[in-house]
């Protein structure tokens, strides 16, 4: 059975529902979480209202030891935005929460107080904690563990998210987080300063015997795909070297697609040789791509961290030029700890350092002088954000409407649809990665839309078609039905189609997102549809086929559209900042990327929004 709490913190009303049915319907996780707040929010609530709803569901298959079977999605009315917000965590809360009897939560209304939730095993309870408003969350999780007990799993706010500035996160612990699209915000309009949870159960297989196989074929297909190795000695650092080459890096800005000296500072293998310690897992989990890191040398000799993510490299070494690895892993901590989405974090100080560099913005205007790689400025930059003192007011509701409120500066915010875009610039390969920045239906975000066949050696053979840039093999292995595969690489495969990749790429997502595991590419490029439904089936008696579970993850979209829709979304929004039409970018030896064609963008756009609504 799949238990719905639903916690009202208005009256402190705490009660159950059996959403089996749905469960079975949406999937889980994202799935089930969308159909849930397009029911229960109300359309044109403001983000901040009590009437907004703040949903957490662990994927349906965490808990159950398949690998990395571990993450949990969070899921409102973006503060950011206005429009469908969500974000994404693994470690162990969603399992603590499974194994406490939970599967989705439902947080309603808003307390007149503050306010910590603890699920323990049946127990379910609201506790008085105005002693750690204003605290950061590694003290607010330190205290609990040490007050409650160590094993509870601890999702709560910092001063950002008490601020009610639009990005913030909420931690997940101490070193993940549920960053992207303002979540923090939501929880803290509530009063609500932490979740807390602790599980001593398990979760119920439907069908032990077939499980039991299917964990195995899973463990093998992950172990023995090619990027297993890599990723594992890499993580998500591998591509931190491939996108300087290439010249894809967001580079101040997004006005720089390569740097020189990167390879020395900041890229994979620099990385591993001089920081990383050993390598670190979430619950269930053989890859293990996460790093435990140590500083040998310098001012931060001794220092400890987890990391280091290629987020933090992009987001603070490249887009702020800070191209020092322990100011970045100290930035990091920074956020963690004051709950701010690294992304919208750093993408707000860069449109700052932007706009002083132009001088849209004077040293009277912020109280001090930013520049590119200036680790305090960046510090002091998080620290004005979070409080929302001086010029961090103006930017606590993130760079679109801080542009809307400084003159001159709107050619300096780089987002999409309200939200800041991370990581990789476009004009280096506008390919189903980049195009997943327009589509996805949280705003300009890189994790809901990604090939399982990414590679960032392929070119193009026109706009609408990449390269194949794997061996036909490796297609033919590839778990997908198989009329898909012919409409996207053909027959023989000889080529992706952006459009239909785009569709698909998202849908897998979807799917990966709402049964609760990780979408790296050792899992995202040996587990497709066939299996999932298979793993669905054996678990829950579901009666899923590869078919069935895609037009799922369908329908899915669908209310995630329509719940964008209905606030107001239109055709308009599903485009790129003005500088990636307008201005090349520059990358290595005086060679440079051209701007982005608006017309193919368009086209491609039509093309998956025809294949859309043929699904």
């Amino acid at each position: 059975m799949a238990v719905l709490l639903k916690v009202d913190l208005t009256t402190q009303k705490i009660e159950t529902e059996d959403i089996s049915s749905w469960q079975r319907a949406y999937l889980g996780g994202l799935g089930l979480n969308s159909k849930l707040a397009y029911e229960l929010i109300p359309g044109g609530c403001s983000p901040l209202d009590e009437d907004n709803v703040l949903l957490i569901g662990a994927g349906s298959l965490v808990g159950t030891f398949l690998p990395t079977a571990c993450r949990t999605d969070i899921t409102s009315k973006s503060p950011l935005s206005g429009r469908y917000g969500s974000a994404n965590a693994g470690c162990e809360w969603g399992v603590q929460l499974r194994l406490a009897g939970f599967d989705h939560i439902a947080i309603t209304g808003k307390a007149d107080r503050p306010l910590v939730l603890y699920i323990d095993n049946g127990r379910v309870y609201l506790e008085e904690a105005s002693f750690l408003w204003g605290e950061d969350t590694w003290f607010t999780t330190d205290w609990i563990k040490e007050h409650k007990g160590k094993e509870f799993e601890v999702a709560s706010i910092g001063p950002a998210g008490e601020n009610l500035v639009a990005f913030a996160s909420i931690q997940n612990n101490y070193y993940s987080s549920w960053g992207r699209t303002g979540m923090g915000a939501v929880m803290g309009s509530k009063k609500l300063k932490a979740v807390a949870v602790r599980g001593n159960g398990r979760v119920a297989i439907a069908n032990e015997k077939e499980f039991s196989k299917i964990k195995r074929e899973a463990f093998g297909k992950v172990t023995g795909d090619e990027s297993f190795g890599w990723t594992r000695k890499y993580g998500s650092m591998i591509v931190s070297t491939p996108f300087n080459r290439i010249g894809a890096l967001p580079g101040r800005n997004f006005r720089v697609g390569s740097i020189k000296g990167w390879e020395e500072t900041r890229a994979r293998k620099f990385f591993v040789d001089r920081y990383k310690e050993k390598d670190l897992a979430c619950f269930s989990c053989p890859i293990a791509c996460t790093h435990w890191s140590k500083v040998r040398e310098g001012p931060f000799k001794n220092y400890e961290a987890k990391g280091l993510e290629v987020t933090f490299v992009l987001e603070f070494g490249a887009k702020l030029d800070l191209a020092s690895i322990p100011e970045i892993l100290k930035s990091v901590e920074m956020c963690n700890r004051l709950g701010i989405d690294v992304i919208s974090g750093a993408s707000v100080i860069a449109f700052v350092m932007e706009c002083f560099e132009k001088e849209v913005l004077q040293k009277k205007d912020i109280g001090f002088s930013p520049q590119w790689g200036d680790y305090d400025s960046i510090l002091k930059l998080l620290h004005l954000i979070s409080f929302r003192e001086g010029i961090g007011e103006v930017l606590s509701g993130g760079v679109k409407k801080a542009s809307e409120q400084i003159s001159g500066s709107g050619q300096y915010a780089m987002h999409i649809k309200g939200v800041e875009i991370p990581c990789r610039d476009p004009r280096a390969k506008c390919d189903v990665w980049a195009m997943g920045y327009l589509i996805n239906t949280r705003g300009g975000d890189h994790l809901r839309v990604r090939s399982p066949v990414e590679t960032l050696a392929g070119g193009f053979l026109d706009f609408e078609k990449e390269e194949l840039g794997v061996e036909s093999e490796q297609i033919q292995d590839l778990d997908m039905p198989v009329l898909l595969k012919e409409k996207i690489f053909g027959s023989p495969p000889s080529h992706v189609y952006i459009p239909q990749m785009m569709k698909y790429a998202e849908d897998i997502i979807t799917i990966i997102n709402s049964v609760g595991l990780c979408i790296r590419p050792p899992v995202l490029r040996s587990l497709g549809p066939d299996f999932f439904s298979r793993a669905l089936n054996a678990a829950t008696g579901s009666d899923l086929t590869e078919e069935s579970i895609l037009a799922a993850a369908g329908e899915i979209w669908k209310l995630q559209h329509q719940f964008n829709e209905r606030e107001g979304q239109t055709l308009d929004e599903f485009r790129f900042p003005e500088r990636f039409y307008r201005e090349p970018l520059p990358g290595l030896e005086n060679t440079s990327h051209p701007p982005i064609s608006e017309n193919n963008v368009k086209k491609l756009l039509d093309s998956y929004f025809k294949i859309r609504n043929e699904d």
